[in-house]
């Protein structure tokens, strides 16, 4: 990995003006090595200490709490929470859509059998549950994290009164997005308000029933607005429902609803003492930018072209340890490459295969 910790410690030189933390001194740091160990509870007085240690020492993953501490390098029950910014995690991974899995890779741990595509529940050869996945990363695959990020931005302006100015979203460099309330009043909500807002926003525990009365459709909820609107249409509260007709349309009503709901990682929502990745910090897994967006660049952005953070030179001999699929970076274009291949590639295609667990560096 010397090489890819080299080209890790080059991009942190170069980049070193676009590492920005808002308040670094009142948070958390943590940092995954090449090495596997993990640091935490570290803190810095100026933003250019923490530059020049991602120059120094440059990690695998670097993150940033998202609380604000009076004493940040302090264990957790020391460390005097000021207020902490409410996040929403959104990731392709949690999502079983067939297309963003295509180039996937399972395996059970018991018995050893491989497939591609999506995991199953249990091994088709002998039953076990222990099923590890090797993700791949495609287009499809931001797509679908972005029409999360769309549907959440939408209850969180529409339903809960954020300004879109209170908002952050990043792209977190690898399978999906982070969205941030940064300010206002949410920032000092405890985890039990931050769980109920969070099974909101994935419409849990939702009793459809409730909102259909014998005289027609009560509009008291936003994810029953949003959710006539997929069914292409409206029903006015004036109007008459049979009992037959009151099951089939509460039935649609429900089907409706879950597709409106945001998929959320909720635990993530509800945990003040969660981390993220730095503005700018490379990911571990790709190679690629966590990238800050604007609410128009997150709509367009594409990682394959706007998030790569390593440079072409120098080249690097990789060979194929699992199936890669046909991809595209900076617009060219490589493989698909079987197991056993050895193939020259530009250090950012190269250090992709290699952080994604697909190749092993080749002499």
């Amino acid at each position: 990995m010397k090489a890819i910790v080299d080209l890790f410690r080059a991009y942190y030189r170069s980049m070193r003006g676009t590492i920005y933390v808002p308040e670094v001194s009142r948070r958390e740091f943590m940092f995954r090595g090449f090495d596997g160990r993990v640091r935490r509870h570290m803190a810095f007085r100026e933003l250019e200490d923490l530059r020049r240690y991602l120059i120094y020492e440059p990690p695998l993953d670097a993150y940033y709490s998202v609380s604000l501490y009076e004493r940040p390098e302090a264990e957790m029950s020391e460390k005097g929470r000021i207020r902490a910014d409410l996040l929403f995690d959104i990731d392709s991974s949690d999502m079983r859509d067939e297309e963003c899995e295509k180039g996937s890779v399972w395996r059970c741990k018991d018995c050893g059998k491989l497939g591609t595509g999506l995991s199953p529940a249990s091994c088709p050869s002998c039953g076990s549950d222990r099923i590890e996945v090797n993700h791949w990363l495609n287009e499809r695959c931001i797509e679908v994290s972005r029409e999360e990020v769309r549907k959440l931005m939408e209850v969180l302006t529409g339903d809960l009164g954020v300004d879109e100015d209170w908002v952050l979203i990043t792209y977190t460099g690898n399978r999906g997005f982070h969205v941030r309330v940064i300010e206002g009043p949410l920032t000092h909500l405890d985890k039990e308000a931050r769980r109920e807002i969070a099974h909101y926003v994935m419409a849990r525990g939702l009793d459809i029933s409730s909102f259909i009365s014998t005289g027609g459709l009560e509009l008291r909820s936003g994810h029953i607005a949003r959710a006539l609107r997929l069914m292409g249409g409206e029903l006015r509260g004036h109007e008459k429902l049979s009992p037959r007709e009151r099951r089939r349309f509460e039935e649609a009503l429900r089907s409706s609803v879950a597709r409106s709901a945001v998929r959320i990682d909720w635990m993530v929502t509800t945990d003040t003492g969660r981390l993220t990745r730095i503005p700018n910090s490379l990911h571990g897994k790709t190679g690629f930018r966590a990238l800050s967006l604007t609410l128009e660049e997150y709509g367009s952005m594409n990682p394959f072209n706007d998030a790569v953070g390593l440079p072409a030179e120098p080249e690097l001999s990789v060979e194929v340890r699992l199936m890669v699929p046909r991809f595209r970076m900076r617009g060219e274009a490589f493989g698909p490459y079987g197991e056993g291949e050895v193939v020259r590639l530009p250090a950012y295609a190269a250090s992709f295969l290699l952080l994604r667990g697909r190749a092993i560096q080749s002499h």
